[in-house]
């Protein structure tokens, strides 16, 4: 017992000696060893999804690296989230960091909390705060070096509303219903965020002289085919420096999601724009993670046939086919009436 009272003073002394003007990870190393190790992992700290971003994006249209005034969204200390010991991170420190889109759109309000946007997240109307979702090895990382969130990110809709045993604060999720005619169409082809995503914030034009875009707007809606196979939402990152350019899309998941999808014509109506048909540029994503660039034609699945056809072509068909059945049709009369 005496040497354990001469030990503890000792441990805290030489803790207390450990530079304050170093990151204060080593501090919190000497006893969440496990968790320190595997925080500069993650993408808080390490950057590498912005980094990645740039370097397929802009950075290798412009040749340029990763800018150093980016870095400010860094996460060096255990004390920006933690700043006293024990002290759980509420859903404010979350949207401190994440105020261009993702944080305050959940909460629904535009970057900057300069604004309202349309309407909040679902989730957030029924009180869930992000770390009801997200767990704690998404946010401190699970020893993995990942460059992207979408890989790094591993809670999915399905962990709650295809999962009869969920309850969330008491709550039962919403099931999946397979016999809704739009998840029965949808369900292989489609993700979830596409339809029960309403809004999001898009950057229009970003200037890097100026670092600052042209304007954002919530208006706009594309998809793009991920690694999966299915659609999901796509923001658009046209970056402009001197003479040059560089057009990029990048899947992102909105935190604006609706009860209700959205409507047919939002997608059907409008289908080049939306599906980003002969768009300028390329789809950025984890590398080989099979993410598909903007198409240069729309087509669509013929689910009888089990084909895939060329709408223009498509079109073409229809006109074709209902040409030859009014030939057929005239032909038929006229062996019928010739033959009375």
């Amino acid at each position: 017992m005496g040497k354990l009272k001469i030990l503890f003073p000792l441990v805290i002394l030489i803790i207390a000696l450990i530079p304050v003007s170093a990151s204060d990870i080593q501090r919190c190393a000497m006893c969440h060893s496990k968790i320190a190790q595997n925080f500069t992992k993650s993408l808080h700290y390490t950057n590498l999804g912005m980094i990645e971003k740039w370097n397929q994006g802009a950075g290798k249209d412009f040749n340029m690296p990763f800018p150093e005034f980016c870095m400010k969204c860094h996460i060096e200390n255990c004390s920006t989230c933690h700043p006293v010991h024990k002290a759980f991170p509420n859903m404010t420190t979350c949207i401190d960091c994440h105020h261009k889109r993702i944080g305050v759109n959940y909460i629904g309000y535009l970057a900057g909390m300069t604004e309202k946007g349309p309407y909040p997240d679902v989730h957030y109307q029924h009180n869930l705060t992000c770390l009801d979702c997200h767990s704690i090895e998404e946010i401190h990382g699970d020893g993995n070096n990942y460059t992207m969130a979408y890989s790094a990110v591993k809670v999915r809709c399905e962990d709650c509303h295809m999962n009869e045993s969920a309850v969330i604060k008491g709550m039962k999720p919403k099931q999946f219903d397979p016999t809704i005619l739009p998840h029965k169409l949808h369900k292989d082809i489609v993700s979830c965020y596409a339809c029960h995503a309403g809004w999001y914030q898009t950057c229009v034009n970003c200037h890097f002289e100026q670092k600052k875009p042209e304007k954002t707007t919530i208006n706009e809606f594309h998809l793009v085919k991920g690694p999966d196979g299915k659609l999901y939402p796509a923001c658009s990152m046209f970056v402009f420096y001197g003479d040059k350019a560089s057009y990029a899309w990048c899947l992102i998941h909105p935190h604006t999601i609706t009860k209700e999808g959205r409507k047919c014509e939002d997608c059907h109506t409008n289908t080049k724009e939306v599906f980003c048909v002969g768009a300028p540029g390329r789809v950025i994503g984890p590398p080989n993670s099979g993410f598909a660039n903007p198409p240069d034609k729309l087509v669509v699945k013929v689910p009888i046939l089990n084909i895939w056809i060329d709408t223009g072509m498509l079109g073409t068909l229809i006109i074709g086919a209902t040409l030859a059945g009014i030939c057929l049709h005239y032909l038929k009369r006229r062996i019928t009436m010739g033959g009375e």
